[in-house]
């Protein structure tokens, strides 16, 4: 961990890698637990939409409980140079403790990202999927987030504390 990297360089780099690891990793996940079926469907037994849902909530939260702590503890021993102002943003919509931001951002990811695939593939008129097409679009759907989430927790982790 080097010192001279600027706050936008780690961030630019652990989305990067994030963003590459989810898009992989749930792409396999979703083929390889709906390669025997013949289609998936939006809502039922097998259905995406519960699995957007959850997935959302999940990755959100682990990938924000991860990285507000990881960068917490970088602040704290002085291994990031910060500016100061990280997370300010957001400082009204997600606590400072982490215990309590990780699971917030997870709700937000939830509700915010599921919704906009499913609503995307309801304008496109899609009801049904191949496991192999649901797999590259969840994977896609899962870096996405990723590259969203990262960001917002880093910063998060590097937020002052309140005084």
């Amino acid at each position: 961990m080097s010192k001279d990297k600027t706050v936008a360089e780690h961030i630019h780099g652990e989305t990067r890698n994030n963003i590459i690891i989810n898009l992989i990793l749930n792409g396999i996940i979703a083929y390889a637990t709906l390669r025997g079926l013949e289609q998936v469907t939006t809502w039922g037994e097998d259905g995406y939409g519960k699995d957007l849902f959850i997935t959302g909530f999940i990755l959100s939260t682990i990938l924000g409980g991860i990285f507000i702590g990881l960068f917490r503890r970088r602040r704290k021993r002085g291994e990031v140079v910060t500016q100061g102002n990280e997370g300010s943003a957001l400082a009204w919509l997600l606590p400072y403790n982490p215990w309590l931001a990780a699971p917030w951002i997870g709700v937000l990811g939830a509700l915010l990202a599921a919704p906009a695939l499913l609503g995307v593939l309801a304008l496109l008129g899609i009801d049904a999927l191949s496991p192999l097409a649901y797999a590259i679009i969840k994977g896609t759907w899962a870096g996405i987030l990723a590259g969203i989430v990262v960001p917002v927790a880093i910063r998060q982790g590097l937020r002052a504390e309140p005084a």
